[in-house]
């Protein structure tokens, strides 16, 4: 059994979610950084099953995956006027329509990555937005974002 050597876990700080252009729209795409997101994650993917037992299966519930719902994207930040990103994704609210996504991830040394992070990039509804105004505190700045399609993962170099 090898020797542990320390934990592999990787910090959150230095990653940077995107939004590009309305999801099809053809043409060179370009990413707009959304700035002062404190929190985010990719959560509820998962896949839809039927229930397949019947007479043969015996005493055992026999399951067939059918279609995956990739899931949402909850993000939490500073609510930023003036922040390119964070007006993109209030106009895209507003239209009702999928848009592009790129979270990328810092650079994890401990995997030989030197030049970018891993990178997950989908097409989303913006679902929901929230801002919350507090006198004791920054004003906050929530969306989710509801994934729609395929989630591709790029392996960062």
């Amino acid at each position: 059994m090898p020797t542990y050597s320390g934990s592999r876990a990787q910090a959150g700080r230095g990653s940077a979610l995107s939004i590009g252009g309305i999801t099809g729209a053809g043409g060179t795409e370009t990413f707009t950084l959304i700035g002062e997101i404190k929190t985010s994650g990719i959560s509820g993917a998962q896949w839809a099953t039927e229930d397949v037992t019947n007479f043969q299966s015996g005493s055992d519930q026999e399951f067939l995956t059918t279609i995956r719902d990739n899931g949402t994207l909850d993000i939490a930040g500073n609510r930023i006027a003036a922040d390119a990103g964070q007006v993109a994704v209030e106009s895209a609210f507003s239209s009702g329509l999928k848009y592009d996504f790129k979270l990328v991830l810092p650079i994890n040394v401990q995997a030989g990555q030197t030049t970018t992070g891993d990178t997950y990039q989908f097409s989303a509804l913006v679902q929901s937005r929230d801002i919350s105004v507090d006198t004791t505190k920054a004003i906050g700045w929530s969306v989710k974002l509801k994934i729609s399609g395929p989630v591709s993962l790029t392996a960062g170099s």
